[in-house]
């Protein structure tokens, strides 16, 4: 194996775990709002306020948007065949975490509502399947272990996408449909807000 490939493999692995960590992240950050709520109503200033509650929103929301565009990242039949990807949880946390972020687009996430709660359940899932993917199968204890000579550990490791290419294209295979899913139904929910925010301005102008 040549130094690039290696370094190429290093480098997608290592963002690939990073994902994983930032879903967690984002999660205990969605679960953690009553925490921020408190501190932000101690507050004697407007703006620290703002500021407090601005820096919690970005570090929430952000941690989502970089987990979910590492997962893309490495949803593909040649990374997957050279790294270690938790089959099937990983893509499909991708496919979780993707949902909540459509949600918080189109819907109103920011206050304590269904569509908070919604999108919650599908940050919780994302984080939830990533932790087993990547607990469970990408870092299933190895031979120096008696328990990985037992038949579910075994099966565990044969998981892995570089152990078992079968099961890693039929993963692709159905994450890729559901994102394609999500990402038209995601274009087609903006330009119908566009043509609705076009016509209300020209019904105004002819006001």
């Amino acid at each position: 194996m040549s130094t690039f490939k290696a370094l190429e493999i290093w480098t997608a692995q290592t963002l690939c775990d990073i994902g994983i960590l930032l879903s967690i992240l984002s999660f205990l950050l969605h679960i953690g709002r009553p925490y921020f709520e408190r501190i932000l109503s101690r507050f004697t200033l407007r703006v620290a306020a703002d500021l407090w509650w601005l820096v919690y929103i970005i570090f929430r929301d952000g941690t989502l948007l970089v987990a979910a565009l590492f997962g893309l990242l490495h949803l593909n039949l040649d990374l997957m065949a050279d790294i270690k990807v938790g089959l099937p949880f990983v893509p499909l946390g991708t496919v979780a975490l993707a949902v909540a972020l459509v949600m918080k687009v189109f819907r109103n996430t920011e206050d304590v509502n269904r569509a908070f709660r919604l999108s919650t359940y599908w940050v919780s899932l994302g984080a939830l399947l990533n932790i087993l993917g990547y607990v469970l199968v990408m870092e299933a204890p190895g031979d120096e272990y008696s328990a990985a000579k037992t038949s579910f550990w075994q099966m565990m490791h044969s998981w892995r996408s570089n152990e078992n290419p079968e099961l890693a294209t039929v993963t692709f295979y159905i994450s890729f449909l559901m994102l394609s899913a999500i990402g038209v139904f995601a274009t087609f929910k903006a330009m119908n807000l566009y043509s609705k925010a076009e016509q209300a301005k020209a019904s105004n102008v002819q006001a």
